[in-house]
This record gives C-alpha cells, sequence and structure tokens, in this order.
C-alpha cells in the first residue's frame, strides 16, 4: 500500500475536465469518476495543485480531500 492511499485522495471538479486531467496526470496519479478527478495526491499539495490547474486554463470549482473507499 502506498503511503497516499492510508491518506485518501483529492476530488477535484474543474472545467474543462479533460484539460484539468491531462493537466493533473503530468503531476499525480488521477481518474475521472462521475465527471470529478480523483488525484492520488496528498492533501497538503491541494494549493499548488489548485495553482497549477488554474495557470493551465482550467476553472476549478471544487477541490477536496475525501476519504478512500475501503478495499474489497
Amino acid at each position: 500500500m502506498s503511503q497516499n492511499e492510508s491518506k485518501g485522495l483529492l476530488l477535484v471538479k474543474a472545467e474543462p475536465l479533460k484539460l484539468a486531467e491531462m493537466v493533473a496526470r503530468r503531476m499525480v496519479g488521477a481518474q475521472v469518476m462521475d465527471g470529478a478527478l480523483l488525484l492520488d495526491a496528498d492533501p497538503s499539495w491541494a494549493g499548488a495543485i489548485n495553482t497549477v490547474l488554474v495557470k493551465r486554463g482550467a476553472r476549478v470549482s471544487e477541490l477536496r480531500f475525501v476519504r478512500r473507499p475501503p478495499a474489497g
């Protein structure tokens, strides 16, 4: 188990989603689920991730920590 798996994920809602996904994947593990990005990143990185997404042209409307669902 990686260190981030025990901590959780960052949920990001941003438009355009494809742009945000492309930018995020260059920084951290990312997947799209239900119209949002789930990033495998330390929550302390949230501000930096937000800054990069905005500078690259994404409009971030939500960025928050979410717990990882239990495995199994």
